[in-house]
């Protein structure tokens, strides 16, 4: 079974994306990005969902020390999951080359339909 880390503060989506993602996947859960890093280096994940904003990390944070001290192996793996769509975060993504969800613009089926798709390549 393929796992998945998702990085989400907000327990309403957690709860949510959780309900989707479990009958297919192993889903582990980190609330509040404190954790994140060393979960994510200790487990071989095949997909690290991660929101933005977090109260004890920020996700461009982990990003970015994932990045430093593992250039490529994360990169494929990480998704950014917001609902901030400024400019400044867009070009962020875009600048990193990393995958993400505005997570107001998809419906239930549509998220389990990326998920696939990305934990799939």
């Amino acid at each position: 079974m393929k796992k998945i880390l998702l990085i989400e503060d907000d327990q309403f989506i957690r709860d949510i994306y959780v309900g989707i993602l479990s009958p297919v996947y192993k889903v582990d859960i980190d609330k509040d990005g404190e954790f994140a890093y060393e979960k994510i280096i200790k487990k071989d994940y095949d997909l690290i969902l991660i929101d933005i904003f977090l109260p004890k990390s920020d996700g461009r944070k982990i990003f970015k020390r994932l990045q430093k001290n593992f250039p490529e192996k994360y990169r494929e793996k990480i998704v950014f999951v917001t609902n901030d769509d400024s400019d400044e975060t867009i070009s962020f993504f875009k600048d990193s080359r990393v995958n993400y969800i505005i997570k107001s613009s998809l419906n239930t089926e549509q998220f389990f339909d990326k998920i696939n798709s990305l934990i799939t390549k």
